[in-house]
This record gives structure tokens, C-alpha cells and sequence, in this order.
């Protein structure tokens, strides 16, 4: 046998052992036979980390399961708390997914838990992201009726570029008291909230204190090496109609500058249309709005593109359909305007066509 098979049989057997036994938090180890009912078929088998521990303090060892699967985006991290039971099984507790992991430089590193229950998913920069870090931690607690949960403590980021950035930031610093309050906070049902408690605290100070809701969306806008930032809200003292969308660049230094802003958009609630959500690709973004109720099916779309000429976003095209259930006739159909229809027209200065 010659060196190239000896090794490959070597990283098979390694492989194999891998996936019988797995080298746990602090208390040892576990047969993945035990929780494979739990790991998908389509599991990255190198990617799977199972930490032990008793996790809501009833005396018996739980796990906490991280895998990624195969017909996903490599950031997508699926994480499960697997509670143990008296009779040496498990069962699901809660599930998760996170987006961190072999983006920006930043790379999973460990799981952390502690004698409380209490668990930190943490991340580390790596290549020319050397000292970036993400700490992620959640604190167990239990209700009247004994229902376990982990909820958010404090999500801490630093994240740094040695090319871009000669000396570190301050780190970004999320609690429990800076999420939604809308059970975002909780692990289970944190996503999309966690992307958007950071999000909101790297642009605190231009958010108005008088508003009466907003989001935040992250994505490239300029086609540059950082990711931009559209602020969406509402003010209590206007219209409920009225919307504000401003656009934030990433600067080397961590940081994001106000780039344009339109204040003057009122499509939410027009015509049984409600806003649903901004989509950001590579110098594209667009508003999107559905209809509800009695206009159910209807949509508009406005989508707007980065000039490099310009140094601006033009108004790139919009589409629409409206549908009422009572009103309609046959077949709704779609409209379609490109920039040919309508001119060039700047994110500023957009109202509506």
C-alpha cells in the first residue's frame, strides 16, 4: 500500500472514529448514536459538535448539537438543545439557526457552558480578521409551569480588518434590554432577531427617539468590500403612511456614514398593501410590499441599483399587482416599468409612480 492510500484509510478510520464518539464539554463524551435521530441525513459530518452538560439543572447530562447541512449557505449553523431524559434518551428542546460562521472573516470557535445552564456560542476572526470575536451568550431560566428556556444575556462583537483598520474598536455590546421585547430574545426564536439587535446598535445614534417602529437590513449596496446598512421606521408625530428609508455605507474603520435618505415614501397601507420587507444583493436593493385581506395576492416591488457614475442608486424598476378578491375581473395581470418608462429618477428623490 503506498503512502497516498496508507493516509486516505488513516483520515477514514479517523473519520469513523469521529462520528462514534465525540469529545464533549466537560464532562466528556457521547455516543452519536444516541442523538443521530436528531442529525440530519444531509449533515456536513465536519461540521458536527456536540457539547455535554447539564443544561436546565435537573441532574442529567443534555446536549447542545451544532451541525451545517450540505444543501444550505455554508454560514448557516443549525444548533439544538437536546434535553436528556431518566431513561438515558433525549428530546428536542429548542432549535435554532445562526449565519456567523465563515462570513466576514469570522469563524466558529467553541461552546461554552457553564454549571447554571447558562451556554456562549463564540466566534474568532481569522487571516487578516486575527483579533475580531463574536460571544454569544444565553442565560437558562424555567417558568411557573417548569417550561425551560434560554434567553439572550449579551451578545458581544469586535470585529476588525488589520488592512482597513489600524487600531481596534470599541466592541458592539447587545442585552437582553436592547432586543425587540417581542420573544426574539428568546433561543428558539432568535434569528432574525440577533442579526437585528446588532445591527440597530452599530447605528443607535441616528435612529430618531420618536419613532414608532423600524428595522434594519444589512447587505452590499455599493458593491464595495463592506456591508451597508437601509434603516427602515415610522415616526408617532406623522402619518401612519409615511415611511423613512435611510441608507448607511460601511467605512474601513467599522463604522457607518449616512448616504442618502428619502422621507417622503407612503406606499404602507395604501390600497390593502403593507410593507413586508427590504432585499439587499450586490448593489441592488428593493422595497417590497404585499397586499392583505380583500387585496390578498396583491404586491409591488420597487427595486433601485447603484451607480458607480453617479455614486448614487437610481430608481432600476417596479413591479405591481393588485388583486381584489370582490372587484377583480379575470386575471390579474402584472405591470412592469424599466428606467425606459419612467427616466432616471434618484432614491431621493422617489415618491411613487
Amino acid at each position: 500500500m503506498d503512502n497516498r492510500k496508507r493516509k486516505f484509510h488513516i483520515a477514514k478510520y479517523i473519520a469513523i472514529a469521529l462520528l462514534f464518539y465525540c469529545f464533549l464539554g466537560c464532562k466528556g463524551k457521547i455516543s452519536l448514536e444516541k442523538i443521530k435521530e436528531f442529525i440530519p441525513k444531509s449533515a456536513i459530518q465536519s461540521a458536527i459538535r456536540v457539547y455535554v452538560d447539564d443544561l436546565n439543572r435537573d441532574g442529567i447530562d443534555d446536549v447542545l448539537l451544532r451541525f451545517k447541512l450540505n444543501d444550505e449557505p455554508i454560514e448557516d449553523e443549525h444548533f439544538s438543545i437536546l434535553l436528556g431524559k431518566s431513561d438515558g434518551t433525549f428530546e428536542m428542546a429548542r432549535k435554532d439557526v445562526f449565519s456567523f460562521d465563515k462570513k466576514h472573516g469570522m469563524s466558529f470557535d467553541a461552546i461554552a457552558i457553564t454549571k447554571k445552564g447558562n451556554f456562549s456560542v463564540m466566534y474568532s476572526g481569522t487571516g487578516n480578521c486575527s483579533g475580531s470575536y463574536r460571544k454569544i451568550t444565553f442565560n437558562y431560566d424555567s417558568d411557573r409551569r417548569g417550561n425551560d428556556y434560554w434567553i439572550l444575556n449579551r451578545d458581544e462583537e469586535l470585529f476588525q480588518n488589520k488592512i482597513f483598520t489600524t487600531t481596534p474598536p470599541k466592541p458592539i455590546i447587545v442585552t437582553k434590554k436592547d432586543m425587540r421585547g417581542i420573544g426574539g430574545e428568546y433561543f428558539g426564536n432568535i434569528k432574525d432577531n440577533l442579526y437585528d439587535g446588532m445591527l440597530r446598535m452599530k447605528i443607535k445614534n441616528h435612529i430618531p427617539d420618536s419613532v414608532s417602529e423600524y428595522r434594519v437590513y444589512s447587505g452590499n449596496l455599493n458593491r464595495d468590500d463592506f456591508d451597508d446598512i437601509i434603516l427602515r421606521f415610522k415616526m408617532k408625530n406623522e402619518s401612519e403612511n409615511r415611511e423613512h428609508f435611510h441608507l448607511f455605507l460601511g467605512q474601513k474603520n467599522g463604522t457607518y456614514k449616512l448616504a442618502v435618505r428619502n422621507d417622503f415614501i407612503e406606499l404602507d397601507d395604501v390600497d390593502g398593501t403593507a410593507f413586508d420587507k427590504i432585499a439587499i444583493k450586490n448593489g441592488y436593493f428593493s422595497l417590497e410590499y404585499v397586499g392583505y385581506g380583500n387585496t390578498s395576492g396583491s404586491y409591488e416591488i420597487i427595486t433601485f441599483r447603484y451607480s458607480k457614475n453617479d455614486k448614487n442608486w437610481l430608481l432600476h424598476k417596479q413591479g405591481s399587482k393588485f388583486v381584489h378578491r370582490y372587484f377583480t375581473d379575470g386575471e390579474s395581470t402584472e405591470s412592469i416599468s424599466t428606467r425606459k418608462d419612467f427616466g432616471k429618477i434618484f432614491f431621493k428623490d422617489y415618491r411613487g409612480l
